[in-house]
C-alpha cells in the first residue's frame, strides 16, 4: 500500500471554481465523487486485508464511497493548485473475475460432446483455456460460460491514464481551451491555464505527458514568498508546500483566517461579522493568509450601516467590526496573501480605496436625500423595466393593484391595505437613486431608508426594504406581513411578465432568477399562511398586464402555476418527505400552497395508520370503476334508482362525512379530516359486496358510477391517492369486490 498524489498547478482560480472542483472531486452519497469513481473503475480501492480469507481470484473488498472520502481521500484546493491525496493504494490492481456467456451449448458442442469451431472460437476470443468452458442454464436455454480473471496491472502503469482522466473530468464553466480542435475530441478545457503537474506514488515519481506539460515531482511555492519545491514523497506533500508558504488545506486556511479575525477584532475593541459571507470567498483568494486592521474616517459613520457594510464587503471583501452594543466602528479587517512584512503599505492602499468609495457613497446619499423618494418615483416612467412589459412606472402600478388584491385575500384590514398600497407605489423608486446605481445590491434596503427619512410610517419603510426577500432558497423571508405581500406581488409580476414576454426559464437557463422567485413565493406563503389560490394570484397579475395592453399567449396561467407547484415539490422533498406522499398531496384539488403542503406533511406522518389506509383503499376501489364514466357527462345521483340497501347506506355515509371533511380541511386539520373520511370504508366495502356496479340497465349503471364518482370527488380533496400503493388487505377486511 502506498499514497497517491496528483497536484494540478495553475493560474489563480476563482473562488466559485475552487468550491465547485472540491465538490466534484469529493462528491456526496454512495455514488462518490470523480476520484472515487476513477479509482473504483481502475480497481485501485483494495483494503489491506482484501486477499485474506477468500478464494483465489475473488474480487477484492472495496470501501464505500463515503468511507473512502472520509478515511482515505484528501482534496486540497487553493487559488493556485488542486491536490488529490489518496492513501492505501495497492501496488497492483485488485483481482477481478468476469463471467462471459457464449453461444448455445448445442452450437458450442457437437453431438459427440467435442467443442465445435464456434465453441473454440468463443474461448479464444476471451483468452480462456477451452477446458474452462462450462454449461449454464439461462431461461430454459443452455449456454456455454467461461470465467476469466482480468489482467492485474501495476498501479504505476495505471496511474498516468487515471490522472489524465481525472484532470479532464473536472467540469468548469467558461473554461479556457487548448490542444486540438473540439471536433478531434483531444483538447483540454480548464478554468485557468495549467502550469505544472506533480504525480507521485509514494516515493516514486509518475511521469507522463499532458498537453505540452510533463508530470513530474517539481511543485511551486507561494507566488511571492516561496520557491520551487521537489516533492520527494507523496506523504510529505503538505509539509513541503508549507515550508514554501502555502497552506494547501482549505480547512487549515479557514482556521488561520478566523483566528486572525478574532485576534484583530479584539485588538480594536470589537467583534467582526460577515453578512455577505466574504469568508467563503477569501478562503480561496489566499495561500498564505494573514489578517490586518484598517480604518476609515469616523465622519463616514453617519452613513447608514447598510451602506457602510456593502461598501466594505461587496467591492473590497473587507470584514466590518462592531462594538458590543452593535454599533459599527471606524475600522475594518482584511485577509492578505502578500508578505506580512508589507502589511503597513498594503493597509494604507486599502484604506485609500475604501475612503474613496465612502466619499462617493456619502455624496450620492446626500443627493438622494435632498431629492426625495417621491421625486425618484416620478422618474420611473423613463426607466424601462422590459421592452415588452413597459416601464418601472408601469410595474409600480401593477404592484399597487396586486398587493391590494393580496391584502384583500389576507383579510379585511384597511390599515394593511393602505400600508401595502403606499409601499408598492414607492417600492421601485430607489432604482432611480444615485446610491443604488453605485451599489446595486442595496436596492430595496436603500428605498426603506429613504422612505423613513421622508417621514413614511415604519411599516411602509420596512415593506419597501423587504420586497426582494428571500434572496435565495434558504435566506430569511420578510419579517412583516406588508413586506411579505409586497415581495409575493413583485415575484408574481416577474413570473407572469416573463411568460407574457415568452422568456420563461428553460433547462438550466433562468436569466431572471424565476425559480428563486417561485421558491420565494412558496416560502412566504408557508411562513405567513397565505391561503390565496396560486392560479388566482397569477390570474390577478395577468389582468394587470391585460389592462396595460400587453399581448400574451393563451394558457400561461396554468403553465406558470405548474412552475410554482414544482418549487413546492422541491421544498417538500428537501424536507425529507417521501416522493409518493408529495405527489399525492400535489394532486389535491386544494388551490393554495399551505393546504397542499399540510397534506404532504400529514400524509408522511400518518402513513400506515388504520384510518389512513382505509381512506387510500376506499379511494382506490372507487376510482378504478369511477374512471369508466370519466368520458361521459356527469350524472347527478338519483335516489329513486336505488334498488339495494347498500346504495342508500353509501349515499347516507357520504352525506354524513362530507361536512366534517370539508370543515377540517378548511382549517388544515388533515388528520381529523382523514378520520372522518375513513368512516366511508364499511359502506364502500358493503357496496362492492352487494351491488353490481356495471348493471345492464344504462341508467342504473350510470347512477352507480356517479355514486362512486362522488366518493372519489370527496377524497380527491385530500389528494391523488392513486399515486400511493394500495395497502395490503387485513384479515378482517372485506374481499375486493367480486360484484363489480
Amino acid at each position: 500500500m502506498t499514497t497517491f498524489l496528483l497536484e494540478i498547478g495553475c493560474e489563480e482560480l476563482p473562488a466559485a471554481v475552487c468550491r465547485s472542483i472540491l465538490t466534484q472531486l469529493v462528491g456526496r452519497g454512495e455514488r462518490g465523487g470523480l476520484v472515487y469513481r476513477l479509482f473504483n473503475e481502475y480497481r485501485l480501492l483494495a483494503e489491506e486485508d482484501a486477499k485474506t480469507g477468500g478464494e483465489a481470484g475473488a474480487a477484492a473488498a472495496q470501501p464505500s464511497a463515503a468511507a473512502f472520502a472520509e478515511t482515505r481521500l484528501s482534496v486540497l484546493v487553493s487559488p493556485r493548485r488542486v491536490a488529490v491525496l489518496v492513501t492505501g493504494v495497492p501496488d497492483e490492481q485488485t483481482p477481478l473475475t468476469q463471467a462471459f456467456r457464449g453461444p448455445r451449448a448445442d452450437v458450442a458442442y457437437g453431438a459427440d460432446g467435442v467443442l465445435t469451431k464456434a465453441g473454440l472460437g468463443f474461448a479464444r476470443s476471451r483468452g480462456a483455456d477451452a477446458a474452462l468452458l462450462r454449461r449454464e442454464l439461462v431461461d430454459s436455454t443452455e449456454f456455454v460460460v467461461v470465467e476469466v480473471a482480468a489482467e492485474r496491472r501495476a498501479a504505476a502503469d495505471v496511474v498516468p491514464e487515471l490522472a489524465r482522466r481525472l484532470i479532464c473530468g473536472i467540469q468548469v464553466t467558461r473554461g479556457m481551451r487548448w490542444g486540438a480542435r473540439p471536433a478531434d475530441e483531444d483538447y483540454l478545457r480548464f478554468s485557468r491555464p495549467v502550469r505544472w503537474l506533480v504525480c507521485k506514488l509514494g516515493q516514486r515519481t509518475i511521469e507522463f505527458p499532458f498537453f505540452g506539460l510533463g508530470a513530474g515531482e517539481v511543485s511551486q511555492g507561494h507566488r511571492v514568498l516561496g520557491a520551487p519545491i521537489i516533492i520527494d514523497e507523496a506523504d510529505h506533500y503538505v509539509r513541503h508546500v508549507l515550508e514554501q508558504k502555502v497552506v494547501v488545506s482549505q480547512d487549515e486556511r479557514r482556521a488561520r483566517i478566523v483566528a486572525g479575525l478574532d485576534e484583530c477584532a479584539a485588538r480594536v475593541g470589537g467583534e467582526w461579522f460577515d453578512p455577505g459571507d466574504v469568508l467563503a470567498e477569501a478562503l480561496y483568494l489566499v495561500e498564505w493568509p494573514s489578517v490586518h486592521v484598517g480604518s476609515f474616517d469616523a465622519r463616514h459613520l453617519r452613513l447608514p450601516d447598510e451602506v457602510l457594510v456593502t461598501a466594505m464587503q461587496s467591492h473590497q471583501r473587507y470584514f466590518p467590526v462592531r462594538d458590543r452594543d452593535g454599533k459599527l466602528l471606524a475600522a475594518f479587517l482584511y485577509v492578505s496573501n502578500a508578505d506580512p512584512a508589507a502589511a503597513p503599505l498594503v493597509t494604507r492602499g486599502n484604506e485609500r480605496v475604501l475612503e474613496g468609495r465612502l466619499d462617493d457613497a456619502e455624496f450620492s446619499y446626500e443627493r438622494d436625500l435632498a431629492e426625495g423618494l417621491t421625486a425618484m418615483a416620478a422618474k420611473l416612467q423613463h426607466v424601462v423595466f422590459h421592452e415588452r412589459l413597459g416601464s418601472l412606472a408601469d410595474k409600480s402600478r401593477r404592484l399597487e393593484r396586486l398587493v391590494a388584491w393580496l391584502a384583500g385575500q389576507a383579510g379585511e384590514n384597511n390599515e394593511l391595505e393602505q400600508v401595502v398600497a403606499t409601499a408598492a407605489g414607492l417600492a421601485k423608486a430607489d432604482l432611480a437613486s444615485q446610491l443604488v446605481q453605485e451599489f446595486p445590491t442595496l436596492q430595496g434596503r436603500v428605498g426603506g431608508l429613504y422612505a423613513q427619512a421622508a417621514g413614511q410610517p415604519a411599516e411602509v419603510a420596512q415593506a419597501i426594504a423587504e420586497q426582494y426577500l428571500p434572496v435565495s432558497a434558504t435566506a430569511p423571508v420578510p419579517a412583516g406581513l406588508a413586506g411579505a405581500l409586497l415581495a409575493v406581488a413583485d415575484k408574481t409580476d416577474n413570473i407572469v411578465g416573463a411568460w407574457a414576454a415568452d422568456e420563461k426559464p428553460s433547462g438550466s437557463r433562468d436569466p431572471y432568477g424565476l425559480r428563486r422567485a417561485a421558491m420565494g413565493i412558496v416560502r412566504i406563503a408557508l411562513e405567513f399562511a397565505l391561503r390565496c389560490g396560486v392560479e388566482d394570484l397569477l390570474s390577478a397579475a395577468l389582468v394587470a398586464y391585460d389592462d396595460q395592453g400587453v399581448a400574451h399567449a393563451e394558457g400561461i396561467v396554468a403553465e406558470a402555476a405548474a412552475f410554482v407547484w414544482e418549487r413546492l415539490q422541491v421544498l417538500l422533498l428537501d424536507e425529507g418527505l417521501p416522493f409518493p406522499m408529495v405527489e399525492a398531496a400535489l394532486g389535491s384539488s386544494a388551490a393554495d400552497i399551505p393546504a397542499r403542503a399540510a397534506r404532504a406533511r400529514s400524509f408522511a406522518v400518518l402513513e400506515g395508520r388504520d384510518f389512513f389506509d382505509d381512506v387510500v383503499t376506499t379511494y382506490s376501489r372507487c376510482a378504478s370503476l369511477a374512471e369508466k364514466a370519466s368520458g361521459e357527462a356527469p350524472v347527478a345521483v338519483d335516489e329513486a334508482l336505488f334498488s339495494e340497501p347498500a346504495e342508500g347506506e353509501l349515499h347516507k355515509a357520504l352525506a354524513v362525512a362530507a361536512g366534517p371533511v370539508d370543515d377540517a380541511l378548511a382549517h388544515l386539520e388533515i388528520s381529523s379530516a382523514l378520520v372522518a373520511a375513513a368512516k366511508l370504508r364499511p359502506a364502500v366495502d358493503r357496496y362492492f359486496d352487494d351491488v353490481l356496479v356495471m348493471d345492464p340497465d344504462p341508467a342504473v349503471r350510470a347512477n352507480r358510477l356517479a355514486q362512486l364518482g362522488a366518493v372519489v370527488g370527496l377524497l380527491r380533496r385530500f389528494g391523488d391517492f392513486g399515486r400511493l400503493p394500495v395497502p395490503a388487505l387485513k384479515a378482517n377486511d372485506a374481499t375486493a369486490g367480486a360484484t363489480t
